[in-house]
């Protein structure tokens, strides 16, 4: 068998892989049913609606032709982890609006096109969407402002 659409092959298997990781972390659990879910419910169902999805992907990458795996860019993988590590230092000390502001501005650098106007704007879209979800919406006990 030969692999004519590389992308579609890793994508698959990383799909694969995450819904390994979602069923092993639901294993320890109990299922629950549907009226009444239990805690390994919704990481089940995740994790076999990824593993469709990832089995899809890699048969669908033997049977028709793909585009290439380009070069891989490091710029975009060191600036959004090390965006995650910020939000994870910052939300605590700062609060949820400060550390969404800063995260999603310096994520928007990641690649090299973005204008520092249109960060700005993404920025201040998702901490507005994000805290009106989290914090209003669904009343999540997170720290908005630093405190002080």
């Amino acid at each position: 068998m030969f692999i004519r659409a590389p992308k579609d092959f890793w994508s698959g298997l990383m799909f694969l892989s995450f819904a390994g990781v979602a069923l092993l972390a639901a294993n320890g659990y109990s299922m629950g049913r549907g009226g009444r879910m239990g805690p390994a419910y919704f990481p089940t169902l995740l994790g076999c609606v990824l593993a469709l999805l990832g089995l899809i992907l890699v048969v669908r990458s033997f049977a028709i032709h793909g585009e290439a795996i380009g070069q891989i860019q490091l710029r975009p993988l060191v600036v959004l982890t090390a965006c995650v590590i910020l939000f994870g230092l910052t939300i605590q000390p700062l609060g949820l609006v400060i550390a969404l502001t800063l995260t999603t501005f310096a994520a928007a650098f990641s690649g090299r096109e973005t204008r520092v106007r249109e960060a700005a704007l993404l920025s201040c879209g998702l901490t507005l969407i994000a805290v009106t979800i989290f914090v209003f919406a669904l009343r999540l006990p997170l720290p908005i402002w630093p405190s002080l």
